[in-house]
């Protein structure tokens, strides 16, 4: 009973003792291979003795291709592969599965050699469109440093190839520069460089002159340009200032103040980028000139004037601050002194002196027959009121030192 007994454990016991009796080596079990592309075989073997009946083969990744023994197979047998080139300058590795054994292939990066033609581009300001050739042995993607600059198809690959490219428009006044560069995961990558010009007309104002009262106020600039184009504007003169929107981007506009104007006309400029913007203000407004009333020069009666007399005119606002006296040229007196004139029926007077508040003529010898006269100041090309003065044939009159006609006679 002992002698079946172990009979029978030995009878159900021998196939588990054989199925483990399994020593299987593959032959190479590393490979490693340079970056172009690659073939080789790998024996499938067992020792005498063993028996491992059927082997499997498995690979994980997309560039190592089983070409025999892909389903596996008796042992000894024998496991093909071959392995795609490598499109990058890294190295890589994968491991092939057969049964219970690993093979280890790791293959190097390539030697990547990258190289465009042309290698810039310049374009107007208006849309335009362009190719530049890729010669590559690895892979590469092409990428725009700026939103103008579209890659529409072809920006990337691992052997050559031509890209294409768009250029929009340019709406400044400014040219621009831009670029796309081609990747390729190494140091110093080629780079297309793109240039485009600008336009001064791609910038207007809504006028270019301004005519203002001598009156501070405010006024206004509406400025016109493209979306993103940026813009500055500056004035040269103290009395004008910009106090809203002196910088943008876009149409936009500017408030510019003027201050009051107590002198002479003046203009100045505000710039807006290279175009400029020209005010001018008006001096204020003359005070009005005031004729008082005529009277002779040496009493300062104004009963009447008589042609060759000495008259004095009082008033306001009839000349200079301070008195200039009778001028000659070419031995005659002058009939316009410092801006002031004295007109007899429109007919300027010989001038003795002016001054503010008071001015003194000759009474032309025209008014001689007339029975009245019209007289007038005019200063600065402004003209006074109009008083009309009897005409008589004589007035006569003594200068005395106390300007009164009466008093001790002045010699």
């Amino acid at each position: 009973m002992r002698l079946f007994a172990a009979a029978v454990s030995l009878l159900f016991t021998a196939p588990l003792f054989a199925q483990s009796n399994c020593t299987l080596q593959v032959n190479p079990n590393i490979f490693n291979i340079p970056a172009t592309g690659f073939t080789a075989d790998i024996a499938v073997t067992q020792p005498a003795g063993s028996d491992c009946g059927n082997f499997s083969v498995s690979s994980q990744v997309n560039w190592i291709h089983i070409t025999a023994g892909q389903t596996g197979g008796p042992v000894p047998g024998k496991v093909s592969f071959t392995a795609d080139s490598n499109p990058t300058a890294a190295s890589r590795s994968a491991v092939i599965r057969i049964s219970t054994q690993n093979v280890t292939v790791t293959q190097e990066g390539a030697t990547c050699v990258f190289a465009i033609d042309p290698k810039s581009q310049s374009f107007p300001i208006g849309a335009g469109n362009g190719t530049f050739s890729v010669k590559a042995n690895c892979g590469w993607s092409a990428f725009a440093s700026a939103n103008w600059i579209t890659i529409p198809a072809g920006g990337q690959g691992s052997s050559d190839a031509t890209v294409s490219y768009n250029v929009q428009a340019n709406t400044c006044v400014d040219g621009r520069s831009g670029s796309i560069t081609v990747a390729t995961g190494q140091p110093n990558p080629p780079v297309f460089t793109i240039a485009q010009d600008g336009a001064q007309s791609n910038l207007t104002l809504s006028a270019t002159t301004a005519t203002a009262p001598a009156a501070a106020a405010d006024y206004r600039i509406t400025v016109n340009t493209g979306d993103v184009c940026n813009w500055s504007a500056y004035s040269d003169q103290s009395w004008m200032t910009i106090t809203s929107g002196g910088s943008g981007t876009g149409n936009g506009g500017l408030v510019y103040h003027l201050l009051e104007n107590k002198s002479i006309t003046r203009t100045g400029t505000i710039h807006v980028g290279a175009l400029t913007y020209t005010v001018t203000q008006q001096a204020p407004a003359a005070p009005p000139v005031v004729l008082d009333r005529v009277t002779n020069a040496a009493d300062y009666t104004k009963d009447a004037v008589s042609p060759g007399e000495i008259v004095t005119l009082f008033g306001a606002n009839m000349g200079p601050s301070a008195i200039v006296t009778l001028q000659l040229k070419n031995g005659l007196v002058t009939s316009e002194l410092a801006g002031t004139q004295v007109l007899f029926d429109g007919v300027a007077a010989p001038m003795v002196y002016t001054l503010d508040r008071q001015v003194s003529a000759v009474v032309p010898y025209g008014v001689a027959g007339k029975s009245s006269t019209k007289v007038q100041v005019m200063y600065q090309g402004n003209g006074s009121n109009t008083q009309t003065v009897t005409v008589q044939p004589a007035t006569p009159g003594i200068f005395t030192l106390d300007a009164s006609g009466l008093g001790q006679a002045r010699f």
